[in-house]
């Protein structure tokens, strides 16, 4: 007898196919109708949409045309489970399910339907994020760059934000009224100043901003809430003290060949000046820090600072002690303070604290260059 050898290869490769087939796990996409391959599943749901929330998260689906459907039930992480009911007038229509009580997380959530006697459709599933605490502490308030008073209103000037932030939906300020009442003024995210009208004086406001992490999100998330003392950045409005009755109490020395008197620092013209001496005078000339000038307010007053204006050209003063008194003998030295090299510009310096005098006295300890006699243009003080 002979054997056709392509015959009996043939026959072996037949075989062999017929057993990988029969081992080979076939059913993973499908696998839900194994089980009972004669069930009539009900319809599952369609396009599915994941709504994020705080804490908490939705999903819209299309529910299918099949009149069995009774319940839905998602699942989603470990022990996830929550159930619904399909009303009939939801059958081949769009729902919204939001789902309570869901920690922080990204998560898969499997989506199907049930009949009357607990059957259940084939999956649909999703993909979606569920924010919450860490989200929420991430989120920064917008930064103030500047307050300004205007009449009975203080004006908050917002640093810019950048336009590819599309989750920051804007900031609520919440503030008492002249009247005692509590009011609200929400601002755009693209207004960069906001008006908080009839505010009243002295007393602080509260802010934060709001976010919405997607075009879908069912809340609306708030920046941590900050409170505001305006007072912290509103410059205050100075005001200089008129100077018509003011008088010179004493002098060190002063130019009188070329009017250059130490009452020139009360006129208001900064094209005027005082000069100690002129260094072409004959005998002794007081250096520094041996110059002085003493000025009479007429009266006590609130003072919160000083100013002064430099003559143009030599002998502007670099570096000076105030004193302060009330009675022209007893002196308290307020310490040394410096004026840049400007010419005639007024140049102010804010004192720590309010000071209450009548006479103040400037030394002169130093000078921007090499004369030793000092000129000044003007003095004066002034209050907020």
């Amino acid at each position: 007898m002979k054997f056709n050898t392509n015959h009996i290869i043939r026959i072996f490769w037949v075989l062999a196919v017929a057993l990988l087939t029969r081992c080979t796990p076939i059913d993973h996409h499908y696998s839900d109708y194994l089980d009972n391959a004669e069930k009539a599943y009900p319809g599952r749901v369609d396009s599915l949409v994941f709504l994020p929330g705080n804490n908490r998260g939705g999903i819209r689906s299309l529910i299918s045309t099949d009149a069995r459907v009774k319940r839905m039930r998602i699942t989603w992480g470990q022990d996830g489970s929550f159930e619904t009911d399909i009303l009939p007038e939801d059958i081949a229509g769009y729902k919204d399910v939001i789902i309570p009580e869901i920690e922080e997380g990204v998560y898969t959530f499997d989506v199907r339907t049930l009949d009357k006697d607990g059957n259940q459709s084939m999956r649909s599933e999703i993909f979606g994020r569920v924010y919450g605490e860490t989200y929420t502490a991430d989120l920064n308030n917008r930064i103030i760059e500047s307050i300004t008073k205007k009449s009975d209103s203080i004006v908050v000037n917002w640093f810019a934000e950048s336009t590819s932030d599309t989750t920051l939906l804007g900031t609520v300020v919440s503030y008492e009224t002249e009247t005692g009442g509590q009011q609200e003024i929400f601002a755009a995210a693209a207004t960069d100043s906001t008006v908080l009208p009839k505010y009243k004086t002295g007393t602080t406001f509260n802010y934060n901003t709001l976010y919405k992490p997607g075009s879908m999100a069912i809340d609306t998330f708030y920046a941590a809430s900050r409170i505001i003392d305006p007072a912290d950045y509103i410059t205050p409005e100075r005001t200089l003290y008129d100077r018509e009755n003011w008088s010179i109490a004493g002098v060190s020395a002063e130019e009188t060949r070329g009017d250059r008197l130490a009452v020139k620092v009360l006129d208001g013209d900064v094209g005027t000046f005082w000069i100690a001496n002129w260094s072409g005078d004959s005998g002794p000339i007081p250096t520094y820090p041996d110059h002085w000038l003493t000025v009479d307010m007429g009266e006590v007053r609130n003072v919160d600072g000083f100013f002064f204006a430099q003559k143009n050209g030599d002998r502007k003063i670099r570096e000076m002690e105030i004193h302060i008194s009330d009675d022209n003998e007893s002196w308290e030295n307020l310490g040394l303070f410096g004026l840049a090299d400007i010419n005639r510009e007024y140049q102010y310096l804010d004192l720590d604290a309010r000071k209450t005098f009548r006479y103040f006295k400037i030394v002169p300890t130093a000078g921007h260059d090499s004369q030793q006699q000092p000129g000044l243009a003007e003095a004066g003080t002034y209050y907020y």
